[in-house]
């Protein structure tokens, strides 16, 4: 096959870095049906522009363009004729694809268009390969099923296998320079993005960093962005009050390849629902997260198998509407939306979540006993 014949449309309403990591998964599979086949993703500008450095190093599509804004008429038309002039094959239409799909990958003259029938109105009915989901009455399709489902109309040999779904993020390989010695280490991520109020209370997180080191002797890696190193910093001086002899590491603003570079390094990930935790799953680091009021867990929970997640499991806490989208957002006991400080509030479903019931899942991923005493 030609190069530049594959394209992939995703047209992305403010996904987060995480919402990105997965989609590797179909990225991977376009892969192995069209190996000859430069991949394309076609989204938005903001999307392309702030995500520049994941798809320029850590994605498996080979090149990144951007469609028009809402309401640019010309610039559509114009973006239409360009695409039917590259003559692509194959559209693939990412799920949650909003105003382009099908139709537009009719209007380019694409022949092989892939998709989920019933995202886009009509457009199940442009759809030439359908992904036909199975999945129980009892729940929603989880990323098991959607690779499936793309595999199938892929005409993949074999059985998906959950354990197989995540391929491996591309990424450098560059040892972390300055690892201190010792073990087990742990990067402990309690950021995550701030349009959500999704953070486990600080303080648990001090925690639970001194049950690491008195009963395990850990070295705690406090991982985040260059917005969040005062509070990491602010974590690290709470951690030492009650445990001076304490390696801790602050490591904030780094690139993302820095990132996963030190997640392959680590020994587990204890953190919020947030990227971090879908990149340490891409490098086979085991993890342990806090869920709040955003119930997606089971959306890869079966296709992370080091993965463990810890929630009270309060009704309103399955929480999936876009971060622009929060005027929808109910809640039974009137918790804010945003993150607003690491002095609170916080959700009540987090709140209520105590640092011993964190602790045991953490103990078990790192192989030690749960009522383990202090080493000192």
């Amino acid at each position: 096959m030609a190069k530049s014949t594959v394209y992939v449309f995703s047209r992305l309403v403010a996904p987060g870095l995480g919402d990105l990591v997965q989609r590797n998964i179909a990225l991977a599979l376009l892969r192995r049906a069209y190996p000859d086949a430069a991949i394309t993703v076609v989204t938005g500008h903001d999307v392309a522009a702030r995500f520049a450095d994941f798809f320029e190093r850590h994605s498996y599509a080979a090149d990144v363009v951007c469609c028009p804004d809402d309401g640019d008429e010309g610039g559509w038309r114009r973006f239409i004729d360009d695409l039917a002039a590259r003559k692509p094959q194959v559209c693939f239409v990412d799920p949650d694809s909003r105003g382009l799909g099908a139709r537009e990958a009719r209007q380019a003259g694409i022949p092989v268009r892939l998709g989920v029938p019933g995202r886009e109105a009509d457009d199940g009915d442009l759809l030439t390969h359908p992904l036909q989901l199975r999945f129980p009455v009892s729940r929603a399709p989880d990323l098991l099923d959607y690779a499936s489902a793309l595999a199938r109309a892929l005409g993949l040999p074999g059985k998906v296998r959950a354990h197989d779904v995540v391929p491996e993020f591309p990424r450098s390989a560059t040892p972390p320079r300055g690892l201190v010695a010792g073990s087990p280490r742990v990067a402990v991520h309690p950021g995550g993005d701030p349009r959500w109020n999704r953070r486990w209370p600080l303080d648990n997180y001090a925690e639970l960093c001194r049950l690491l080191v008195r009963r395990t002797g850990a070295v705690c890696y406090l991982l985040g962005d260059q917005a969040e190193r005062e509070n990491l910093l602010r974590l690290a001086e709470r951690v030492a009050a009650s445990e001076p002899d304490a390696r801790v590491e602050v490591v904030a603003g780094g690139t993302l390849d820095d990132a996963a570079n030190l997640l392959a390094e680590m020994d587990l990930l204890v953190g919020n629902d947030s990227s971090p935790a879908h990149v340490a799953a891409a490098v086979g680091t085991p993890t342990v997260v806090v869920y709040g009021p955003t119930g997606t867990e089971f959306f890869w929970k079966r296709v992370y198998p080091l993965h463990t997640g810890v929630s009270l499991s309060y009704p309103c806490q399955s929480v999936a509407n876009p971060p622009d989208d929060l005027s929808a957002r109910s809640c039974a006991h009137h918790c804010l939306v945003p993150y607003s400080a690491p002095d609170g509030p916080y959700p009540k479903c987090l709140t209520d979540l105590d640092v011993e019931r964190v602790w045991v899942a953490v103990a078990r991923r790192l192989g030690c006993p749960e009522n383990a005493e202090s080493r000192s």
